[in-house]
Protein backbone atom coordinates (compact mmCIF):
# COMPACT_ATOMS: atom_id res chain seq x y z
CA UNK A 1 0.00 0.00 0.00
CA UNK A 2 2.75 2.24 0.79
CA UNK A 3 4.40 1.54 -2.07
CA UNK A 4 1.21 2.33 -4.11
CA UNK A 5 0.53 5.64 -2.54
CA UNK A 6 4.11 6.90 -3.08
CA UNK A 7 3.55 5.74 -6.70
CA UNK A 8 0.60 8.09 -6.87
CA UNK A 9 1.63 10.84 -5.43
CA UNK A 10 4.75 11.22 -7.68
CA UNK A 11 2.32 10.74 -10.07
CA UNK A 12 0.10 13.59 -9.15
CA UNK A 13 3.12 15.89 -8.89
CA UNK A 14 3.93 15.36 -12.05
CA UNK A 15 0.41 15.96 -13.43
CA UNK A 16 0.66 19.15 -11.83
CA UNK A 17 3.68 20.16 -12.82
CA UNK A 18 2.99 19.25 -16.52
CA UNK A 19 -0.33 20.99 -16.29
CA UNK A 20 0.96 23.82 -14.87
CA UNK A 21 3.28 24.42 -18.09
CA UNK A 22 0.03 23.84 -20.11
CA UNK A 23 -1.59 26.31 -18.92
CA UNK A 24 1.33 28.90 -19.04
CA UNK A 25 1.42 27.88 -22.67
CA UNK A 26 -2.16 28.81 -23.24
CA UNK A 27 -1.95 32.12 -21.57
CA UNK A 28 -4.13 31.04 -18.34
CA UNK A 29 -2.68 32.60 -15.46
CA UNK A 30 -4.70 30.86 -12.84
CA UNK A 31 -3.51 28.55 -10.39
CA UNK A 32 -4.03 24.98 -11.71
CA UNK A 33 -6.42 24.02 -8.64
CA UNK A 34 -8.70 27.07 -9.47
CA UNK A 35 -11.39 26.73 -12.14
CA UNK A 36 -11.70 29.17 -15.02
CA UNK A 37 -14.69 31.03 -15.52
CA UNK A 38 -15.94 31.33 -18.83
CA UNK A 39 -19.12 33.75 -20.43
CA UNK A 40 -22.22 31.90 -21.42
CA UNK A 41 -22.51 31.91 -25.28
CA UNK A 42 -24.84 30.93 -26.94
CA UNK A 43 -22.28 29.24 -29.67
CA UNK A 44 -21.94 25.14 -29.78
CA UNK A 45 -19.53 24.15 -27.13
CA UNK A 46 -16.18 24.18 -28.42
CA UNK A 47 -14.14 20.81 -28.17
CA UNK A 48 -12.25 20.23 -24.87
CA UNK A 49 -8.16 21.89 -25.29
CA UNK A 50 -5.79 19.34 -23.82
CA UNK A 51 -5.07 21.37 -20.65
CA UNK A 52 -8.64 20.14 -19.69
CA UNK A 53 -8.41 16.88 -20.76
CA UNK A 54 -5.00 17.13 -18.58
CA UNK A 55 -6.69 18.78 -15.93
CA UNK A 56 -9.09 15.85 -15.67
CA UNK A 57 -6.66 13.50 -15.86
CA UNK A 58 -4.89 15.31 -13.04
CA UNK A 59 -7.88 14.70 -10.80
CA UNK A 60 -8.88 11.33 -11.13
CA UNK A 61 -5.67 10.21 -10.36
CA UNK A 62 -6.09 12.40 -7.47
CA UNK A 63 -9.04 11.01 -6.50
CA UNK A 64 -7.82 7.00 -6.41
CA UNK A 65 -5.05 8.35 -4.51
CA UNK A 66 -6.92 9.82 -1.99
CA UNK A 67 -9.59 7.20 -1.68
CA UNK A 68 -6.56 4.69 -1.39
CA UNK A 69 -5.87 6.84 1.34
CA UNK A 70 -9.16 6.69 2.80
CA UNK A 71 -9.54 3.06 2.82
CA UNK A 72 -6.52 2.63 4.29
CA UNK A 73 -7.18 5.60 7.12
CA UNK A 74 -10.56 3.50 8.09
CA UNK A 75 -9.02 0.50 9.16
CA UNK A 76 -6.30 2.32 11.50
CA UNK A 77 -9.17 4.14 13.00
CA UNK A 78 -9.49 3.72 16.83
CA UNK A 79 -13.50 4.65 17.41
CA UNK A 80 -15.63 2.15 16.59
CA UNK A 81 -18.20 4.46 16.08
CA UNK A 82 -16.21 7.03 13.70
CA UNK A 83 -15.27 4.13 11.82
CA UNK A 84 -18.38 2.84 11.02
CA UNK A 85 -19.51 6.61 10.32
CA UNK A 86 -16.34 6.58 8.09
CA UNK A 87 -17.81 3.22 6.45
CA UNK A 88 -20.50 4.55 5.57
CA UNK A 89 -19.56 7.94 4.51
CA UNK A 90 -17.79 5.92 1.37
CA UNK A 91 -20.67 3.63 0.66
CA UNK A 92 -22.64 6.83 0.04
CA UNK A 93 -19.86 8.09 -1.90
CA UNK A 94 -18.99 4.92 -3.95
CA UNK A 95 -22.91 4.30 -4.94
CA UNK A 96 -23.31 8.04 -6.35
CA UNK A 97 -21.52 7.13 -9.08
CA UNK A 98 -24.30 5.16 -11.01
CA UNK A 99 -21.56 3.64 -13.78
CA UNK A 100 -19.20 2.50 -11.04
CA UNK A 101 -16.79 0.29 -12.39
CA UNK A 102 -17.03 -3.86 -11.26
CA UNK A 103 -14.02 -3.26 -9.02
CA UNK A 104 -15.32 -0.52 -7.07
CA UNK A 105 -19.15 -2.60 -6.85
CA UNK A 106 -17.36 -5.31 -5.21
CA UNK A 107 -15.22 -2.25 -2.95
CA UNK A 108 -18.38 -1.25 -1.65
CA UNK A 109 -19.61 -4.73 -0.99
CA UNK A 110 -16.10 -5.43 1.07
CA UNK A 111 -16.91 -2.04 2.87
CA UNK A 112 -20.43 -2.96 3.70
CA UNK A 113 -19.24 -6.23 5.24
CA UNK A 114 -16.38 -4.02 7.12
CA UNK A 115 -19.09 -2.00 8.82
CA UNK A 116 -21.28 -5.05 9.70
CA UNK A 117 -18.39 -6.93 11.64
CA UNK A 118 -18.19 -3.19 13.30
CA UNK A 119 -21.61 -3.25 14.41
CA UNK A 120 -21.44 -7.19 15.60
CA UNK A 121 -18.29 -6.69 17.51
CA UNK A 122 -17.98 -3.49 18.81
CA UNK A 123 -21.23 -2.00 18.63
CA UNK A 124 -21.20 -1.57 23.16
CA UNK A 125 -17.99 0.92 22.55
CA UNK A 126 -20.14 3.23 20.16
CA UNK A 127 -22.63 5.91 22.37
CA UNK A 128 -26.18 4.98 22.01
CA UNK A 129 -27.38 7.70 19.90
CA UNK A 130 -24.54 7.54 17.73
CA UNK A 131 -25.45 3.62 17.05
CA UNK A 132 -28.74 4.19 16.50
CA UNK A 133 -28.20 6.61 13.64
CA UNK A 134 -25.48 4.62 11.98
CA UNK A 135 -27.16 0.98 11.91
CA UNK A 136 -30.12 2.82 10.32
CA UNK A 137 -27.97 4.68 7.97
CA UNK A 138 -26.07 1.42 7.36
CA UNK A 139 -29.98 -0.38 7.13
CA UNK A 140 -31.56 2.09 4.39
CA UNK A 141 -27.66 1.61 1.92
CA UNK A 142 -27.98 -2.08 2.26
CA UNK A 143 -31.78 -2.26 1.55
CA UNK A 144 -31.36 0.25 -1.68
CA UNK A 145 -28.28 -1.05 -3.19
CA UNK A 146 -27.29 -4.53 -1.38
CA UNK A 147 -30.44 -6.07 -0.51
CA UNK A 148 -28.60 -9.67 -0.45
CA UNK A 149 -27.10 -8.19 3.37
CA UNK A 150 -30.15 -7.59 5.13
CA UNK A 151 -29.98 -11.21 6.96
CA UNK A 152 -26.67 -10.43 7.81
CA UNK A 153 -27.07 -7.11 8.84
CA UNK A 154 -30.19 -8.20 11.30
CA UNK A 155 -27.95 -10.58 12.66
CA UNK A 156 -25.14 -8.34 13.52
CA UNK A 157 -27.79 -5.67 15.29
CA UNK A 158 -27.59 -6.97 19.05
CA UNK A 159 -30.88 -7.12 20.45
CA UNK A 160 -30.15 -4.55 23.05
CA UNK A 161 -29.88 -1.72 20.63
CA UNK A 162 -33.12 0.19 19.95
CA UNK A 163 -33.49 0.16 15.94
CA UNK A 164 -34.83 4.22 15.48
CA UNK A 165 -37.45 2.87 12.96
CA UNK A 166 -38.38 6.62 12.77
CA UNK A 167 -34.87 7.67 11.47
CA UNK A 168 -34.82 4.40 9.21
CA UNK A 169 -38.01 6.04 7.35
CA UNK A 170 -36.88 9.53 7.27
CA UNK A 171 -33.69 7.56 5.14
CA UNK A 172 -35.56 5.77 2.95
CA UNK A 173 -37.88 8.75 1.85
CA UNK A 174 -34.50 10.55 0.38
CA UNK A 175 -34.13 7.22 -1.99
CA UNK A 176 -35.69 6.87 -5.34
CA UNK A 177 -39.28 5.22 -5.11
CA UNK A 178 -38.61 6.25 -1.68
CA UNK A 179 -42.56 6.41 -0.92
CA UNK A 180 -42.97 3.24 -1.49
CA UNK A 181 -40.04 1.63 0.52
CA UNK A 182 -41.32 4.00 3.64
CA UNK A 183 -44.33 2.65 3.65
CA UNK A 184 -43.56 -1.05 3.32
CA UNK A 185 -41.31 -0.52 6.43
CA UNK A 186 -44.36 1.80 8.16
CA UNK A 187 -46.46 -1.25 7.79
CA UNK A 188 -43.91 -3.65 9.06
CA UNK A 189 -43.66 -1.18 12.53
CA UNK A 190 -47.24 -1.07 13.02
CA UNK A 191 -47.50 -4.55 12.63
CA UNK A 192 -44.40 -5.32 15.29
CA UNK A 193 -45.61 -2.38 17.53
CA UNK A 194 -48.48 -1.23 16.69
CA UNK A 195 -47.15 2.75 17.59
CA UNK A 196 -44.70 4.66 15.37
CA UNK A 197 -42.77 7.88 16.40
CA UNK A 198 -43.27 10.04 13.11
CA UNK A 199 -46.28 8.88 12.22
CA UNK A 200 -47.37 12.22 11.74
CA UNK A 201 -44.43 13.27 9.37
CA UNK A 202 -44.95 10.35 7.36
CA UNK A 203 -48.41 11.07 6.59
CA UNK A 204 -48.12 14.14 5.74
CA UNK A 205 -45.14 13.18 3.42
CA UNK A 206 -47.03 10.69 1.68
CA UNK A 207 -49.88 13.15 1.00
CA UNK A 208 -47.57 15.95 -0.32
CA UNK A 209 -46.15 13.35 -2.68
CA UNK A 210 -49.81 12.01 -4.15
CA UNK A 211 -48.21 8.76 -3.01
CA UNK A 212 -50.64 5.74 -4.00
CA UNK A 213 -49.24 4.43 -0.51
CA UNK A 214 -50.80 7.08 0.91
CA UNK A 215 -54.64 5.38 1.61
CA UNK A 216 -53.76 2.41 2.73
CA UNK A 217 -51.17 3.31 5.35
CA UNK A 218 -53.76 6.24 6.72
CA UNK A 219 -56.91 3.54 6.42
CA UNK A 220 -54.80 0.97 8.42
CA UNK A 221 -53.54 4.11 11.08
CA UNK A 222 -57.32 4.63 11.26
CA UNK A 223 -58.27 0.88 11.94
CA UNK A 224 -55.55 0.62 14.29
CA UNK A 225 -56.83 4.04 16.44
CA UNK A 226 -60.16 2.25 16.73
CA UNK A 227 -58.64 -0.46 18.53
CA UNK A 228 -56.84 1.58 20.63
CA UNK A 229 -53.32 0.77 19.39
CA UNK A 230 -52.57 4.64 18.40
CA UNK A 231 -51.62 6.79 21.15
CA UNK A 232 -53.69 10.56 21.96
CA UNK A 233 -50.55 12.22 20.81
CA UNK A 234 -50.11 10.67 17.96
CA UNK A 235 -53.39 11.25 16.64
CA UNK A 236 -53.63 14.67 17.59
CA UNK A 237 -50.22 15.81 15.69
CA UNK A 238 -52.18 13.54 12.79
CA UNK A 239 -55.26 15.00 12.76
CA UNK A 240 -54.68 17.59 10.21
CA UNK A 241 -54.05 15.26 7.80
CA UNK A 242 -57.73 13.23 8.01
CA UNK A 243 -59.37 16.70 8.47
CA UNK A 244 -57.62 18.12 5.14
CA UNK A 245 -60.45 18.65 2.16
CA UNK A 246 -58.22 16.91 -0.56
CA UNK A 247 -58.97 13.15 2.12
CA UNK A 248 -61.57 11.27 0.84
CA UNK A 249 -65.03 11.59 2.62
CA UNK A 250 -64.66 7.97 3.54
CA UNK A 251 -61.31 8.10 5.40
CA UNK A 252 -62.22 11.29 6.86
CA UNK A 253 -65.38 10.10 8.75
CA UNK A 254 -63.85 6.89 9.21
CA UNK A 255 -61.10 8.99 11.76
CA UNK A 256 -64.17 10.71 13.30
CA UNK A 257 -65.66 8.08 14.27
CA UNK A 258 -62.51 6.32 15.54
CA UNK A 259 -62.07 9.11 17.90
CA UNK A 260 -65.78 8.89 19.06
CA UNK A 261 -65.23 5.23 20.02
CA UNK A 262 -61.56 6.13 21.83
CA UNK A 263 -62.89 9.04 23.27
CA UNK A 264 -66.09 6.76 25.34
CA UNK A 265 -65.87 7.31 29.52
CA UNK A 266 -65.72 4.03 29.58
CA UNK A 267 -62.09 3.98 28.03
CA UNK A 268 -61.27 6.33 30.92
CA UNK A 269 -61.85 3.97 34.41
CA UNK A 270 -60.07 4.27 36.44
CA UNK A 271 -57.39 7.25 34.95
CA UNK A 272 -59.20 10.42 34.02
CA UNK A 273 -58.90 11.54 30.27
CA UNK A 274 -55.43 12.14 29.32
CA UNK A 275 -55.10 16.17 27.86
CA UNK A 276 -54.24 15.34 24.43
CA UNK A 277 -57.76 13.23 24.15
CA UNK A 278 -59.68 16.26 25.17
CA UNK A 279 -57.76 18.74 22.71
CA UNK A 280 -58.43 16.28 20.56
CA UNK A 281 -62.37 15.80 20.76
CA UNK A 282 -62.28 19.93 20.53
CA UNK A 283 -60.38 19.88 17.52
CA UNK A 284 -62.81 18.13 15.69
CA UNK A 285 -66.40 18.43 17.34
CA UNK A 286 -66.95 21.13 14.34
CA UNK A 287 -66.25 18.26 11.83
CA UNK A 288 -67.96 15.71 13.76
CA UNK A 289 -71.30 17.97 13.47
CA UNK A 290 -70.90 18.50 9.72
CA UNK A 291 -69.95 14.85 8.35
CA UNK A 292 -71.69 12.85 10.62
CA UNK A 293 -74.51 14.65 13.04
CA UNK A 294 -75.51 11.90 13.75
CA UNK A 295 -72.56 11.02 15.92
CA UNK A 296 -72.79 14.89 17.00
CA UNK A 297 -74.92 14.37 20.29
CA UNK A 298 -72.86 11.32 21.77
CA UNK A 299 -69.19 13.22 21.22
CA UNK A 300 -70.92 16.85 22.70
CA UNK A 301 -71.70 14.68 25.92
CA UNK A 302 -68.10 12.42 26.03
CA UNK A 303 -66.73 16.08 25.29
CA UNK A 304 -68.17 17.77 28.49
CA UNK A 305 -67.76 14.88 30.80
CA UNK A 306 -63.87 14.86 30.15
CA UNK A 307 -63.79 18.55 30.87
CA UNK A 308 -65.53 18.23 34.27
CA UNK A 309 -62.64 15.20 35.42
CA UNK A 310 -60.24 18.35 34.73
CA UNK A 311 -57.93 18.98 37.58
CA UNK A 312 -57.88 22.64 39.01
CA UNK A 313 -54.41 22.90 37.19
CA UNK A 314 -56.02 21.98 33.81
CA UNK A 315 -58.70 24.44 34.54
CA UNK A 316 -56.73 27.14 35.57
CA UNK A 317 -54.65 26.24 32.34
CA UNK A 318 -57.78 26.69 30.28
CA UNK A 319 -59.02 30.03 31.51
CA UNK A 320 -55.22 31.28 30.85
CA UNK A 321 -55.50 29.93 27.69
CA UNK A 322 -58.99 31.82 27.06
CA UNK A 323 -58.53 34.68 28.36
CA UNK A 324 -55.39 35.16 26.28
CA UNK A 325 -56.91 34.53 23.27
CA UNK A 326 -59.80 37.01 24.19
CA UNK A 327 -57.21 40.13 25.27
CA UNK A 328 -56.46 42.71 23.53
CA UNK A 329 -52.97 42.86 24.95
CA UNK A 330 -51.82 39.03 25.76
CA UNK A 331 -48.24 40.37 26.39
CA UNK A 332 -48.92 42.53 29.11
CA UNK A 333 -51.30 40.34 30.47
CA UNK A 334 -48.73 37.53 30.67
CA UNK A 335 -45.86 40.31 31.65
CA UNK A 336 -48.52 40.97 34.74
CA UNK A 337 -49.05 37.50 35.62
CA UNK A 338 -45.34 36.89 36.03
CA UNK A 339 -45.05 39.84 38.71
CA UNK A 340 -47.86 37.98 40.59
CA UNK A 341 -46.57 34.88 40.01
CA UNK A 342 -45.73 32.77 43.58
CA UNK A 343 -42.44 30.97 42.24
CA UNK A 344 -39.08 32.29 40.23
CA UNK A 345 -39.71 28.91 37.75
CA UNK A 346 -43.36 29.62 37.31
CA UNK A 347 -42.31 33.97 36.29
CA UNK A 348 -39.43 32.95 33.98
CA UNK A 349 -41.83 30.58 32.30
CA UNK A 350 -44.39 33.34 32.17
CA UNK A 351 -41.52 36.37 30.55
CA UNK A 352 -40.53 33.49 28.30
CA UNK A 353 -44.11 33.25 27.15
CA UNK A 354 -44.15 37.35 26.74
CA UNK A 355 -40.97 37.37 24.72
CA UNK A 356 -42.22 34.78 22.06
CA UNK A 357 -45.46 36.63 21.47
CA UNK A 358 -44.00 39.84 21.34
CA UNK A 359 -41.59 38.41 18.96
CA UNK A 360 -44.09 36.87 17.02
CA UNK A 361 -46.35 39.97 16.94
CA UNK A 362 -42.62 41.69 15.71
CA UNK A 363 -42.89 43.69 18.81
CA UNK A 364 -39.00 43.94 18.98
CA UNK A 365 -38.12 45.73 21.69
CA UNK A 366 -40.34 44.12 24.18
CA UNK A 367 -39.30 40.96 23.18
CA UNK A 368 -35.24 42.13 24.46
CA UNK A 369 -36.32 44.18 27.23
CA UNK A 370 -38.80 41.17 28.48
CA UNK A 371 -35.88 38.48 27.69
CA UNK A 372 -33.50 40.45 30.10
CA UNK A 373 -35.95 40.34 32.90
CA UNK A 374 -35.23 36.39 33.05
CA UNK A 375 -33.46 35.22 36.05
CA UNK A 376 -31.89 32.45 34.16
CA UNK A 377 -29.76 31.07 37.03
CA UNK A 378 -32.41 31.00 39.83
CA UNK A 379 -33.20 27.80 39.67
CA UNK A 380 -29.91 25.77 39.06
CA UNK A 381 -32.01 22.33 37.54
CA UNK A 382 -33.91 24.47 34.42
CA UNK A 383 -30.69 26.88 33.92
CA UNK A 384 -28.94 25.09 31.02
CA UNK A 385 -32.44 24.73 29.34
CA UNK A 386 -33.82 28.29 29.89
CA UNK A 387 -30.75 29.63 28.21
CA UNK A 388 -31.59 27.72 25.34
CA UNK A 389 -34.94 28.88 25.06
CA UNK A 390 -33.90 32.24 25.57
CA UNK A 391 -31.08 32.02 22.60
CA UNK A 392 -33.60 30.06 20.45
CA UNK A 393 -35.95 33.27 20.01
CA UNK A 394 -33.01 35.54 19.56
CA UNK A 395 -31.82 33.46 16.86
CA UNK A 396 -35.16 33.64 15.46
CA UNK A 397 -35.19 37.03 16.21
CA UNK A 398 -32.42 38.05 13.62
CA UNK A 399 -33.46 36.14 11.10
CA UNK A 400 -36.91 37.90 11.21
CA UNK A 401 -35.86 41.57 11.61
CA UNK A 402 -33.35 40.65 8.76
CA UNK A 403 -36.69 39.91 6.65
CA UNK A 404 -37.39 44.35 7.71
CA UNK A 405 -33.54 45.28 6.65
CA UNK A 406 -33.17 45.72 9.92
CA UNK A 407 -29.44 44.91 10.75
CA UNK A 408 -28.91 47.25 13.88
CA UNK A 409 -31.66 45.09 15.49
CA UNK A 410 -30.50 41.38 14.52
CA UNK A 411 -26.95 42.47 15.91
CA UNK A 412 -28.15 44.02 18.96
CA UNK A 413 -30.11 40.66 19.45
CA UNK A 414 -26.93 38.33 18.23
CA UNK A 415 -25.24 40.42 20.66
CA UNK A 416 -27.28 38.66 23.35
CA UNK A 417 -26.95 35.19 22.74
CA UNK A 418 -24.96 33.44 25.14
CA UNK A 419 -23.87 30.32 23.45
CA UNK A 420 -20.90 30.75 21.16
CA UNK A 421 -21.98 28.34 18.73
CA UNK A 422 -25.54 29.88 18.56
CA UNK A 423 -23.75 33.77 18.45
CA UNK A 424 -21.75 32.99 15.72
CA UNK A 425 -24.84 30.75 13.28
CA UNK A 426 -26.96 34.74 14.11
CA UNK A 427 -23.93 37.06 13.25
CA UNK A 428 -23.08 34.56 10.09
CA UNK A 429 -26.77 35.14 8.94
CA UNK A 430 -26.19 38.63 9.32
CA UNK A 431 -23.05 38.60 7.21
CA UNK A 432 -24.27 36.30 4.85
CA UNK A 433 -27.37 39.05 4.37
CA UNK A 434 -25.02 42.23 3.90
CA UNK A 435 -22.73 40.47 1.36
CA UNK A 436 -26.34 40.35 -0.88
CA UNK A 437 -27.32 43.35 -0.05
CA UNK A 438 -23.66 44.62 -1.64
CA UNK A 439 -22.66 45.93 1.37
CA UNK A 440 -19.08 44.37 1.70
CA UNK A 441 -17.73 46.34 4.51
CA UNK A 442 -20.33 45.59 6.86
CA UNK A 443 -19.78 41.99 5.86
CA UNK A 444 -16.70 41.82 6.54
CA UNK A 445 -17.04 43.62 9.71
CA UNK A 446 -19.57 40.97 10.78
CA UNK A 447 -17.47 38.13 9.64
CA UNK A 448 -14.27 39.65 11.85
CA UNK A 449 -17.17 39.67 15.09
CA UNK A 450 -18.22 36.41 14.26
CA UNK A 451 -14.14 35.07 14.19
CA UNK A 452 -13.59 37.33 17.88
CA UNK A 453 -16.90 35.17 19.11
CA UNK A 454 -15.27 32.01 17.95
CA UNK A 455 -11.99 32.35 19.45
CA UNK A 456 -13.09 33.39 22.96
CA UNK A 457 -15.43 30.60 23.15
CA UNK A 458 -14.42 27.25 25.83
CA UNK A 459 -12.44 24.79 24.45
CA UNK A 460 -14.77 22.83 22.95
CA UNK A 461 -16.09 21.14 20.24
CA UNK A 462 -18.85 24.21 19.97
CA UNK A 463 -15.69 26.22 19.37
CA UNK A 464 -14.42 24.23 16.76
CA UNK A 465 -17.81 23.56 14.78
CA UNK A 466 -18.26 27.70 14.99
CA UNK A 467 -14.78 27.97 13.09
CA UNK A 468 -16.22 24.81 10.64
CA UNK A 469 -19.10 27.03 10.04
CA UNK A 470 -17.64 30.24 9.33
CA UNK A 471 -15.11 28.55 6.92
CA UNK A 472 -18.10 27.40 4.96
CA UNK A 473 -19.92 31.10 4.98
CA UNK A 474 -16.88 33.40 4.66
CA UNK A 475 -16.95 32.36 0.39
CA UNK A 476 -19.36 35.53 -0.17
CA UNK A 477 -17.21 37.80 1.85
CA UNK A 478 -13.71 36.89 1.71
CA UNK A 479 -12.44 33.36 0.07
CA UNK A 480 -8.98 33.55 1.35
CA UNK A 481 -10.03 33.29 4.77
CA UNK A 482 -11.35 29.66 4.26
CA UNK A 483 -8.23 27.56 4.75
CA UNK A 484 -7.05 29.96 7.74
CA UNK A 485 -10.78 29.51 9.76
CA UNK A 486 -10.61 25.54 8.78
CA UNK A 487 -7.04 25.34 10.67
CA UNK A 488 -8.35 27.70 13.86
CA UNK A 489 -10.52 24.75 13.91
CA UNK A 490 -8.76 22.17 13.23
CA UNK A 491 -6.23 23.69 16.38
CA UNK A 492 -9.30 23.35 18.73
CA UNK A 493 -9.80 19.53 17.98
CA UNK A 494 -6.43 18.84 18.16
CA UNK A 495 -6.73 20.42 22.03
CA UNK A 496 -9.18 18.36 22.86
CA UNK A 497 -8.10 15.00 21.21
CA UNK A 498 -4.54 15.32 23.38
CA UNK A 499 -6.65 15.44 26.56
CA UNK A 500 -9.14 12.46 25.88
CA UNK A 501 -9.70 9.90 28.66
CA UNK A 502 -8.29 6.29 28.41
CA UNK A 503 -11.24 4.96 29.93
CA UNK A 504 -12.93 3.61 26.63
CA UNK A 505 -16.32 1.88 28.24
CA UNK A 506 -17.40 5.14 30.25
CA UNK A 507 -20.15 7.15 29.73
CA UNK A 508 -17.69 10.28 29.97
CA UNK A 509 -15.54 9.14 26.57
CA UNK A 510 -18.83 8.07 24.47
CA UNK A 511 -19.83 11.61 25.10
CA UNK A 512 -16.91 12.58 23.89
CA UNK A 513 -16.85 9.96 21.04
CA UNK A 514 -20.17 11.68 19.71
CA UNK A 515 -19.44 15.03 20.24
CA UNK A 516 -16.13 14.38 18.30
CA UNK A 517 -17.96 12.73 15.38
CA UNK A 518 -20.79 16.33 15.24
CA UNK A 519 -17.52 17.65 14.43
CA UNK A 520 -16.37 15.30 12.16
CA UNK A 521 -19.80 15.67 10.61
CA UNK A 522 -18.60 19.60 10.23
CA UNK A 523 -15.23 18.84 9.00
CA UNK A 524 -16.03 16.83 6.14
CA UNK A 525 -18.24 19.80 5.11
CA UNK A 526 -15.50 22.00 5.25
CA UNK A 527 -12.91 19.75 3.18
CA UNK A 528 -15.37 19.35 0.81
CA UNK A 529 -15.97 22.81 -0.01
CA UNK A 530 -12.10 23.76 0.42
CA UNK A 531 -11.03 21.11 -2.04
CA UNK A 532 -13.73 22.61 -4.50
CA UNK A 533 -11.29 26.03 -4.11
CA UNK A 534 -8.31 24.54 -4.07
CA UNK A 535 -7.83 20.57 -3.63
CA UNK A 536 -3.79 20.91 -2.87
CA UNK A 537 -4.43 23.21 0.30
CA UNK A 538 -6.91 20.84 1.63
CA UNK A 539 -4.50 18.39 0.85
CA UNK A 540 -2.05 19.52 3.15
CA UNK A 541 -3.93 20.68 5.80
CA UNK A 542 -5.57 17.23 6.64
CA UNK A 543 -1.73 16.83 7.71
CA UNK A 544 -2.55 19.62 10.59
CA UNK A 545 -4.93 17.10 11.87
CA UNK A 546 -3.29 15.10 14.79
CA UNK A 547 -5.88 12.40 15.70
CA UNK A 548 -6.06 9.62 12.73
CA UNK A 549 -9.77 9.36 12.88
CA UNK A 550 -10.50 13.27 12.12
CA UNK A 551 -7.87 12.90 9.31
CA UNK A 552 -9.52 9.93 7.28
CA UNK A 553 -12.74 11.77 7.73
CA UNK A 554 -11.32 15.04 6.40
CA UNK A 555 -9.93 12.66 3.80
CA UNK A 556 -13.86 11.57 2.87
CA UNK A 557 -14.43 15.24 2.93
CA UNK A 558 -11.49 16.03 0.05
CA UNK A 559 -12.97 12.69 -2.25
CA UNK A 560 -16.48 14.16 -2.13
CA UNK A 561 -14.72 18.00 -3.18
CA UNK A 562 -13.37 16.40 -6.11
CA UNK A 563 -16.68 14.43 -7.25
CA UNK A 564 -18.15 17.52 -7.19
CA UNK A 565 -14.97 19.09 -9.37
CA UNK A 566 -15.46 16.53 -11.70
CA UNK A 567 -19.04 16.64 -12.11
CA UNK A 568 -19.79 20.49 -12.05
CA UNK A 569 -19.36 22.37 -15.15
CA UNK A 570 -16.15 24.79 -15.28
Amino acid sequence: MKMTLRYLTSLFLLLVVTDSVILAQTGNKSSPSVKTQTPVESTPKKPRSKADELREQQLRVFQEHVLARSIDGIKKMDEAGLRLRARTEILTYLTKDKTASDQKQELATQIALAALADLREHSDEMPPFLLRVLSNDLATWIQKYRPNLTEQFEKSVKTDVKDDASARIHSLFELENGDILAAKRIRQELEKQGQLDGLNWWLDDLMARKSKEFEPIASEVVARAAQGQISFETLFWSSHVFLDPQVSSSLRNRFLAAVVTRTQPANFIPEPAPQMAYDLLTEILPFIQQSMPELYDQALNQHVAMRAAFSEKQLAEERRIKRLKESANPIDDLLSEAELAKTQSERNVLLLRAAELALEKKKFDVCLNTLSKIEVNAVAANADLLEYSIDRVLQIMVKTVLTDNRTDLAEKAAARIAATLTRVQALSMIMRYCAKASDKAEAQRFLMEATKVAESGPESTEKAKAFFLLSLTCDEVDLSKKADLLLSGIKVLNKLTNAETSERDNTIYKEYVQRLNNSGYELIRGFKQLTKQDENSALALVEKLQKPDLRTLALIGILQGLSALLTEPA
